[in-house]
């Protein structure tokens, strides 16, 4: 589990080596140099960003119910906004060298549509896995009512035959 300080550094990190890569792309074009090595380097340094992006907000979340007892709760609160807001901010720069500085202007779209799709289709598979375990949960309590139902009755028969033979055993001895 990576923290959000060391997730955040390293968006911070892919943010500088796509904007470098994009610096370089401009400069291979306009001296006419081959630039489809620059392309692979922009769409590693993206992926990286959106791991990183995506650790940040997951650490976030595994910490939200957690207080930090060296910090205060509005020290803890500022950091924690800030570093979302500054993911944004990079986000919006990632966008804009996207589609004006590279020739890989559709990409954006494209991908706003793809990341759309999958986290709908991971949303659905989580809502399934919620109801599968919900269900699990639900039978589970049924069988231990019915256990615990039958348990009674079981027990009430068995009380109820002893007592039949007991009462009898005294009726044949006391004649």
């Amino acid at each position: 589990m990576i923290d959000p300080i060391t997730a955040f550094a390293a968006a911070q990190a892919a943010v500088a080596g796509v904007k470098a890569a994009v610096n370089l792309y401009k400069e291979a074009k306009s001296v006419g140099s081959d630039i489809g090595s620059i392309g692979h380097e922009i769409s590693r340094g993206l992926g990286k960003f959106f791991e990183a992006q995506e650790a940040v907000c997951k650490a976030g979340q595994d910490i939200e119910g957690k207080v930090i007892k060296t910090k205060s709760v509005d020290v803890q609160a500022f950091e924690n906004v800030m570093r979302i807001r500054q993911l944004q901010q990079f986000e919006q720069e990632l966008k804009e060298l996207l589609i004006y500085h590279t020739p890989m202007a559709g990409l954006w779209e494209d991908f706003q549509l793809e990341r759309r799709k999958i986290r709908e289709a991971k949303a659905e598979e989580e809502r399934v896995e919620r109801n599968r375990i919900a269900k699990i949960e639900k039978a589970k309590r049924k069988l231990a009512e019915d256990v615990q139902f039958y348990g009674i009755i079981g027990g009430f028969i068995v009380f109820s035959v002893s007592m039949f033979a007991w009462f009898f055993s005294w009726l044949i001895d006391n004649k």
